[in-house]
């Protein structure tokens, strides 16, 4: 692994390169350019705001909770199926030039990681300037010492995604089905994951309080503890009656044993799908 990583650094300039090509491509005829890549989180959060408060439930801050979620998981899901097509969009130059073929998934996923940090510019933006600004509206969220921990929690996403592209797009060269069973999983842990509702909803459950290891099995779940680490350190607690969702109990705060076992599990992830993919890698131009 150390010599791979070493000639991945002797090709830095070709992963620049790379991401360079991947941002100009994707909005290249496109007027509105870079918004289109904070505008799908931004509707989202518009339309369950609205649907919230159609049925009269009070929303507060529903949007920023929602939107602490659908920011990752855009990423998360946006970086990984890319990534498991992009060594078959460009299979030609693998078979025919030399480079190290983990700079093409890498590639996808640091310009996703770029739209990221859009997304998050726009969020703090919006709810720390914009918004505290608005009267009599109260949407705005406060600074606090938590909000440190983003640059970690980032990080950690950071690697899972790294993990799960290079296993989606070493797999999807000889397996055709991953692209499909990658598209389907993410369709249905929209709803099972904390996308749309906070972690609280789970945790109060019938059946999850009468099991708590249920819930703690479901938050060492890498996507669903990243949502959560974002919103229990950049926001203050989900109160009672809000949402829209009937919480009716104390909110929870941030488990950090939790997350700390979910990071582990993301960087073994990030180690195997790194390993795997170098052992692979030089069978690619094998596939028929």
């Amino acid at each position: 692994m150390a010599e791979n990583l070493r000639e991945l650094w002797r090709f830095r300039d070709l992963l620049r390169q790379l991401v360079r090509r991947e941002l100009k491509v994707r909005y290249k005829n496109s007027v509105l350019g870079f918004f289109w890549s904070i505008a799908p989180p931004l509707l989202q959060v518009l339309v369950y705001t609205f649907f919230i408060n159609a049925l009269g439930a009070r929303a507060g801050s529903g949007g920023a909770y929602m939107l602490c979620a659908i920011i990752p998981w855009t990423f998360i899901t946006t970086a990984t199926l890319d990534s498991s097509q992009s060594l078959l969009i460009n299979f030609p130059i693998i078979k025919k030039v030399y480079l190290p073929r983990e700079v093409i998934p890498l590639a996808i996923v640091i310009s996703n990681f770029i739209h990221l940090m859009m997304g998050w510019t726009v969020f703090f933006v919006f709810y720390l300037i914009i918004m505290p600004m608005v009267p009599g509206k109260g949407g705005g969220i406060p600074l606090t010492t938590s909000m440190l921990w983003f640059p970690v929690i980032t990080f950690v996403t950071v690697m899972f995604v790294t993990g799960t592209a290079l296993w989606a797009a070493a797999l999807n060269v000889f397996y055709d089905d991953v692209k499909f069973i990658l598209q389907t999983s993410f369709n249905l842990l929209l709803l099972l994951l904390p996308v749309f509702y906070p972690s609280d909803v789970i945790y109060y459950g019938k059946h999850v309080r009468a099991h708590p290891w249920i819930y703690t099995l479901y938050m060492l779940n890498p996507p669903a503890a990243i949502m959560e680490a974002y919103r229990k350190t950049l926001l203050q607690p989900i109160q009672r009656g809000s949402y829209g969702l009937g919480m009716k109990s104390d909110p929870l705060y941030m488990n950090w044993p939790t997350f700390a076992g979910a990071s582990v599990i993301c960087f073994l992830i990030c180690w195997s799908g790194y390993t795997y993919f170098n052992y692979r890698k030089w069978q690619f131009v094998e596939r028929p």
